[in-house]
């Protein structure tokens, strides 16, 4: 087995569910951290998925605030999605960090 330490995915979520991270085929992945920060002026909630369970789940995050998990341990599976949402467009970074394990 090969273990690859990395950026899983980072971005801005949007008002809708949207795929964040595919795990690759014949892969896969330990969820290390995940940080989420709120950018806007005003308190906005955030959900969370791996492959279709919510782990966070409209949690709301203050203005301006940043919440980061540093010890999220979590297994995904080959071709599992994780998935993400807020409640405000635009008003939410987030940043995941992770192994892939082949």
């Amino acid at each position: 087995m090969t273990e690859t330490s990395k950026r899983l995915c980072y971005g801005t979520l949007t008002n809708s569910n949207a795929t964040i991270y595919t795990v690759p085929d014949a892969t896969y992945t330990i969820i290390k951290a995940l940080t989420l920060c709120n950018k806007t002026a005003s308190p906005a909630t955030v959900t969370i998925k791996f492959h279709g369970t919510e782990v966070i789940c409209t949690y709301t995050i203050l203005a301006y605030d940043t919440i980061t998990i540093p010890f999220f341990d979590q297994i995904v599976h080959a071709t599992e999605l994780i998935e993400g949402s807020a409640s405000s467009a635009t008003s939410i970074n987030y940043y995941m960090s992770g192994k892939e394990i082949v």
